[in-house]
């Protein structure tokens, strides 16, 4: 071989070195020369190069695999060649690779193989990857410091991308620590740098790393945010699957948990086609969470301990403890409460917190503490829930784990029968809880994130039960029922792509029911719909609180001769407090399943009977659901039957699938005003909407196409009062929204449809498509009162708290002081004939309630309810 083949020339060597070096630039185009230089070139220290070119641009792809095999021959090779510099140089690649392996233990071993024969230039890189490998092991205060000092030494120019490397390294040490504010200051000044140099995947890693942030601080819409804004940025899912786990968590925990599982399971077969067994572990840990969140324990469990196996594997304590606890939690949710299961969940939830998870650990000592108490293991019940209760006073702790030191001080007082010290933790909870949907526009983040309200409340309520006293007994139902009712977003929710969303989601549904062949469409509706509950979640904006009532005295102030009956459950039981002429009182209604399966019993029947019986089966229809009602009148309205006997008004705070009840069917609610409200700080604010309410506003019309009468309805109403009319080609979803903002009253008759599995995709159909909660949403001020004609659409799905969603919910929301809609089928041709009658009572100047009582018993209808306030308008 000539000297001319055998030695490259100083240029080519210079090219090959800074193709090296700046390989996260351009990653494609770097393996490309490597290619061509391993195609090329008999050289043995290009060859060298080559390889590790192509092993540095395999990482950037993801391709780890890949990545490890150009190294290992690269190493090879430099070793032949008598090249230890060279070989030092690909052990650190290789330690790398091996990080992202899972291989803690290989990593390690080529940093100590490679120490020796590093250039000075690498010796900071050599500290910056102890750095990561320490904080891959769960070492975190030891990877601050390494990262630390390997950062004094990456400030030159031809070092940022270590220096970035290490700011990023160290962030998520500072993550994992909790030092939130410290971590999210050495992500985004790592994004920065990456920004700066180009390397925009590398920038948006960064900027997902600060959505993790966020969903660690409890900022569930901020997170969500960073996350969609690190895959528009350039986010390769692909080689970083990873983030879709972390992306998946906070789907989870928003309540879109199909999506979540989805991104899940798309992450865990892209992280075992890449080899990324590291990453794989943390994928099934948080399937295991996101089943506990569905309430399966069992399969938790597993995927918990198959997590477990794999973090142990890879020496990684900090997860395999994070995966231990997550086992025990759903072992104890399960049923599986002995003094071994609970000596391990002790242990469990001390190595969780030793480790920085802090909101996990307390959630297992909670769960232990509980089960402990009711094996009657008081004493080792009072340790556990003491361990949880320095929280509630950790002011760099994020919302919801304030809140759940607040509930284990509130049990603890339960224990030591000190009503005063629970009510004051039960208050201190639930501000903790109301502090986190400040900053959630989004009213689906809001229900989710106000679901510990339900258990501190019920925490509360018991301890007021045991003191007899209905008017503490009322105070305390009311803090935490609809709670995410009880904020209001201060502007309308406004997302051009969520937008774009719903016009699409209108369209695929449109073409369904015009198609031959509906099937084909159903696979695109479905995954629009979840590009808009998505998109929901995005939405940025803030949230302000309904003012408190004053007390009792303004809610008999506001009754006036009405009838107060707030319904509530605790322990399986259910239970009233009413008002009458001022005096409050308590009473036990018995059990609750036998309410709700008179009412479940109740709805069927009138729902059979009003898509038709056949002649001889319609008396058993009417016998069977006069019994139901009268069994549910006998239990519900015994403590005010005399006041309503008096022709008294009833306004009614329902529970539970009560909510879903058509009190004008129960006899002595038939021809009485009654009002159906989530909760009494609803009725008040909603008699305050309509107090402000203009009073000469317009009335608008609206009717849907494939319905009968809706048309026919809508131009009679529309020939007596006057005002808009909107039908046919007029009716679409914008004209309607933008002619109801803010209108007195508003009637649409239409199809309805309630979803009880997406509330807020429940709709009414209209000339292009379905109005959806999502649309109603974005109205700046809601109608002062609204009446759906349309069949089933005033029910609700109703979440812990007695927390309500829907399409009538949304409504009240948005400022709507009365909603007036079905909670079961009606026929369609008696529902012109009560509509009639309902809008003449009201242009004669009855309350919305009382119109609607007068129009049901003269046409012998019961399936309408009215909602929110149903006063004076």
């Amino acid at each position: 071989m000539s000297a001319g083949t055998a030695v490259a020339p100083p240029d080519a060597i210079e090219a090959a070195l800074w193709w090296r070096d700046n390989v996260s630039a351009a990653p494609e185009s770097a393996m490309r020369k490597a290619e061509e230089l391993l195609a090329g070139t008999g050289d043995v220290e290009l060859r060298v190069l080559a390889r590790h070119i192509a092993a540095l641009a395999a990482v950037e792809r993801g391709r780890v695999k890949q990545a490890h095999r150009h190294a290992r021959l690269g190493l090879a090779a430099a070793h032949r060649a008598g090249q230890p510099q060279r070989a030092a140089q690909l052990r650190l690649t290789l330690a790398w690779i091996e990080l992202e392996r899972g291989a803690t233990s290989g990593s390690w071993a080529h940093l100590v193989a490679a120490e020796p024969h590093l250039p000075a230039a690498d010796r900071a890189r050599e500290v910056c990857l102890r750095g990561l490998l320490h904080c891959q092991a769960g070492q975190h205060r030891e990877a601050r410091a390494e990262l630390t000092r390997a950062l004094r030494s990456l400030s030159a120019d031809d070092d940022r991308r270590w220096m970035a490397n290490a700011l990023l390294g160290r962030g998520l040490a500072n993550l994992y620590t909790n030092r939130l504010v410290a971590a999210e200051a050495d992500l985004a000044a790592a994004e920065g740098v990456f920004a700066s140099d180009g390397r925009a995947a590398r920038a948006a890693a960064c900027r997902h790393n600060r959505g993790c942030v966020a969903f660690r601080a409890g900022d569930l819409p901020l997170a969500l945010r960073l996350f969609e804004e690190a895959l528009a940025a350039g986010l390769d899912v692909k080689s970083n699957p990873e983030a879709l786990v972390d992306r998946a968590e906070a789907l989870a925990a928003a309540g879109l948990a199909d999506e979540a599982r989805a991104a899940m399971q798309q992450a865990a077969n892209r992280l075992a086609a890449c080899g990324r067994a590291g990453q794989l572990a943390e994928t099934r840990l948080a399937l295991a969470d996101c089943a506990l969140r569905d309430g399966d324990p069992a399969a938790a469990a597993e995927a918990a301990s198959g997590a477990r196996r794999l973090f142990r594997a890879q020496r990684r304590p900090a997860w395999a403890a994070l995966a231990t606890a997550t086992g025990w939690q759903a072992r104890l949710r399960g049923g599986h409460c002995s003094r071994y299961a609970l000596a391990a969940a002790r242990r469990a939830a001390a190595a969780c917190e030793e480790f920085g998870w802090i909101g996990p650990a307390a959630e297992l000592r909670l769960t232990a503490g509980r089960c402990a108490a009711q094996a009657g293991m008081r004493t080792l019940s009072r340790k556990f829930f003491a361990l949880c209760t320095p929280l509630r006073d950790a002011a760099a702790a994020a919302p919801q784990h304030r809140a759940l030191g607040w509930l284990a001080d509130a049990l603890l007082a339960d224990q030591d029968a000190d009503p005063d010290r629970l009510f004051d933790a039960c208050r201190g909870g639930l501000q903790a809880v109301d502090s986190q949907a400040v900053g959630m526009a989004a009213f689906e983040l809001r229900v989710h994130a106000c679901g510990l309200a339900g258990e501190l409340g019920d925490t509360a309520v018991g301890a007021a039960l045991r003191t007899g006293d209905p008017r503490l007994v009322l105070r305390w139902t009311e803090r935490s029922r609809a709670s995410a009712l009880h904020r209001r977003a201060l502007r309308p929710p406004t997302d051009p792509r969520l937008n774009s969303a719903l016009v699409r989601l209108r369209t695929a549904v449109l073409a369904a029911q015009r198609s031959r062949d509906p099937k084909q469409t159903l696979t695109t509706i479905a995954e629009l719909e979840e590009q808009v509950r998505h998109r929901a979640v995005l939405v940025e904006g803030r949230t302000s609180g309904l003012r408190t009532p004053g007390g009792i005295d303004e809610v008999i102030a506001e009754l006036g001769d009405s009838v107060l009956l707030s319904l509530f459950t605790h322990d399986g039981r259910l239970f009233a407090v009413s008002i009458v002429d001022g005096y409050v009182g308590l009473h036990v209604l018995g059990p609750e399943v036998s309410a709700e399966s008179h009412a479940a019993r109740l709805r069927h029947l009138l729902a059979r009977q009003a898509t038709g019986t056949a002649p001889r089966a319609a008396p058993t229809f009417e016998m069977g659901a006069r019994h139901a009602a009268e069994e549910l009148q006998a239990q519900l309205l015994a403590p005010v039957l005399p006041a309503l006997e008096q022709g008294r008004s009833l306004v009614v705070i329902p529970t539970g699938r009560l909510h879903a009840l058509p009190w004008a069917a129960l006899p002595a609610c038939r021809g009485r005003s009654v009002t159906a409200s989530p909760s009494l700080r609803c009725w008040l604010r909603g008699a305050l909407d309509a107090r402000a309410a203009d009073r000469a506003g317009a009335s608008v019309w609206v009717a849907g196409p494939g319905l009968r009468h809706a048309e026919r309805e809508v131009r009679g109403l529309h020939g007596i009062a006057g005002g808009r009319l909107l039908v046919g080609a007029d009716a679409t979803t914008e004209r309607v929204l933008s002619t109801v903002d803010g209108a007195a009253t508003v009637h649409i008759a239409a199809h309805g449809w309630f979803r009880d599995d997406q509330p807020l995709l429940s709709c009414v159909d209209l000339a292009d498509g379905p109005l959806y909660a999502y649309d109603l949403d974005r109205l700046h001020r809601g109608p002062t009162t609204v009446v759906l004609s349309a069949c089933d659409v005033g029910r609700s799905v109703v979440s812990r708290g007695d927390q309500v969603s829907g399409l009538a919910a949304t409504l009240l929301g948005r400022g709507t002081a009365t909603v007036i809609a079905s909670v079961v089928p009606v026929p369609d041709e008696r529902t012109a004939s009560v509509m009639v009658s309902l809008h003449r009572a009201l242009r004669e100047g009855c309350p919305p309630a009382a119109a609607l009582a007068t129009a049901q018993a003269e046409h012998g209808e019961t399936g309408f309810v009215c909602l929110g306030y149903g006063g004076d308008r």
